[in-house]
């Protein structure tokens, strides 16, 4: 096995910044894994290294597709990313990947985590996505249709998959309508492949896996608030002008009459949407300066909460899936959490750790324990396993009174037990019609509000009577 190193973090905690500098010390290039840096241009929205940060350093798989293509797809990536790193190896470099998007890391590091492109058994050919589209016109149709099918066809996958999940829901269906089987069958047959297999080969795989996994880990509250100032300081260096670019190309696409997906690709990218109603306010009434200074600076506000959202989801996927896939493949000892919530101690806790780690590697020296980098790491990765070894429990349960699906049961407990769903069942019982009890020649005698059984069971952390619990599915590793 030669060397890989791969670096995991959630936006803002500098892992570009560590990927330069492992690869300036160990002779490497780097690999981005980042959907959205994949696009051309745009350096501020998708918050692209400057050619003075690379330093020189060759860096592939960015900025190298069309603003109007589609993102990769796991496997593309997959592929592409296996090539570059033969071609760096046969320089005598080591290949470095970095990046946020954490299903393409997953991708490339585990096999059976996806859905590998199948070809059409009589025509030997794969479908692309155009040609899936017209053949089943339900998959440019709006989410709820595709749920629907998707219900019908794979009942199991559509319980995995939030109601306003478009792609997932999307993802599934492709795979059912380009090889005529349910995604989650093929996901059961490849988790009884990989089992066979690890039962055959009885060996812990750790003893030969030459691959170094980093991640970048600042604690929540430094985070938020250092992406806050992040948003101002790309405010500053021209943020607005790059949304009004992709939004010209958004609406000269839709004036021509083009279709365009918005739930994919650059369009997904976090500040277009967020300061679109002030774009759309700048053609419309370029004069009122005061509905444009509110709207400029709700876009502003909407990003940082964005952004905030952003990393914590990427934070959950590493724990709810790398996590376990780490555990199956039997190499959790190979990740190694670096805090960089410090910024005055970047170099002690990220660099000089991330350089040692990475001379261990290539030494083929013994690696050391993981939690014994630093408290964060002691108490970060014991809670993240715990956390990652709970069995859970799938329900997708949907709350009418906070109009919100949860997909876990132990989602659906919490929901239940907080303070805004309670406060809502109160506020039902409040507003809920009285029942008057009107006897001929009496006054009407008014009595309590009534409430459903069901709302009375959620006041009491119980679960409604009235939704049933889906069917319990093992979740098979899939990448987004």
């Amino acid at each position: 096995m030669e060397p890989l190193v791969v670096i995991y973090g959630s936006t803002g905690t500098g892992k570009s910044d560590l990927a330069v500098e492992l690869a300036t010390r160990f002779n490497g290039e780097i690999i981005n894994a980042d959907a959205m840096q994949m696009y051309e241009g745009l350096p501020i929205i998708t918050n692209k290294l400057t050619s003075s940060e690379k330093r020189g350093i060759p860096h592939h798989l960015l900025g190298n597709i069309p603003l109007e293509d589609e993102p990769w797809s796991v496997t593309h990536f997959k592929r592409e990313a296996n090539r570059i790193v033969a071609e760096i190896r046969d320089r005598g470099k080591l290949p470095i990947v970095v990046g946020g998007t954490s299903y393409y890391l997953d991708g490339l590091l585990f096999d059976e985590r996806l859905v590998e492109e199948h070809k059409d058994a009589a025509a030997g050919i794969l479908p692309t996505r155009d040609e899936l589209e017209a053949q089943y016109p339900i998959l440019s149709g709006p989410a709820e249709a595709m749920l629907a099918k998707l219900r019908e066809v794979d009942p199991a996958m559509a319980n995995r998959w939030h109601p306003n999940d478009i792609r997932k829901i999307r993802n599934s269906l492709e795979i059912y309508f380009s090889t005529g089987r349910r995604a989650s069958d093929i996901y059961a047959e490849q988790r009884v492949r990989k089992g066979a297999a690890q039962a055959r080969s009885g060996s812990k795989r750790s003893n030969s896996w030459k691959t170094l996994l980093i991640w970048l880990y600042a604690k929540p509250e430094v985070l938020n608030e250092r992406l806050e100032t992040r948003v101002d300081k790309m405010v500053d260096k021209g943020l607005l002008d790059e949304t009004a670019e992709v939004y010209t190309k958004l609406q000269s696409r839709l004036a021509a009459g083009e279709d365009v997906d918005r739930t994919k690709g650059i369009w997904q990218s976090i500040g277009l949407k967020q300061f679109e109603p002030y774009l759309r306010a700048l053609e419309e009434t370029p004069d009122d300066h005061s509905k444009l200074d509110a709207l400029k600076q709700a876009g502003i506000e909407d990003t940082k909460t964005a952004n905030r959202r952003y990393a914590k989801s990427q934070v959950r996927w590493i724990t709810m899936k790398t996590l376990t896939s780490l555990q199956e493949e039997k190499v959790l000892d190979r990740l190694f959490l670096l805090d960089s919530s410090n910024i005055q101690l970047w170099k002690e806790e990220v660099l000089e750790k991330g350089v040692e780690l990475t001379r261990q590697l290539l030494a083929d020296e013994q690696l050391p324990q993981a939690v014994d980098l630093s408290e964060t790491a002691r108490e970060v990765l014991s809670s993240k396993v715990e956390r990652s070894n709970r069995q859970e429990v799938a329900c997708n349960q949907t709350c009418d009174l906070c109009k919100k699906t949860f997909l876990t049961e132990d989602l659906w407990q919490t929901h239940l037990k907080s303070k805004k769903h309670r406060k809502a069942v109160e506020w039902v019982k409040r507003t809920s019609l009285m029942v008057i009890d009107q006897a001929p020649g009496k006054e009407a005698a008014q009595e309590e509000p009534r409430v459903s059984q069901g709302e009375a069971q959620a006041a009491q952390g119980e679960q409604p009577q009235g939704i049933q619990e889906a069917e319990s599915k093992p979740k098979p590793n899939e990448p987004l």
